[in-house]
C-alpha cells in the first residue's frame, strides 16, 4: 500500500514519494509534503528548462 501526503503543490491528498530523494531537512520536507505526481511535474519542467538552455547554447 502506498503512503499518502497532503501535497503542498497540488493542495490535495495524493500518493507520496516512495523514499526520501535528498538527504537532510530539505529532503525530509519534500518527502513529507510533495506528492509523487507533483514531483513528476517538477522533473518534466526541469527537463524542459535544461533542453531549452541547450538549444540556446548551440546558436
Amino acid at each position: 500500500m502506498s503512503r499518502t501526503v497532503f501535497c503542498q503543490n497540488l493542495n490535495k491528498e495524493a500518493e507520496g514519494l516512495a523514499f526520501q530523494l535528498y538527504p537532510g531537512e530539505v529532503g525530509k520536507r519534500i518527502f513529507d509534503n510533495i506528492s509523487k505526481e507533483a514531483w513528476g511535474h517538477w522533473q518534466k519542467k526541469q527537463t524542459m528548462l535544461i533542453n531549452e538552455k541547450n538549444e540556446h547554447d548551440e546558436c
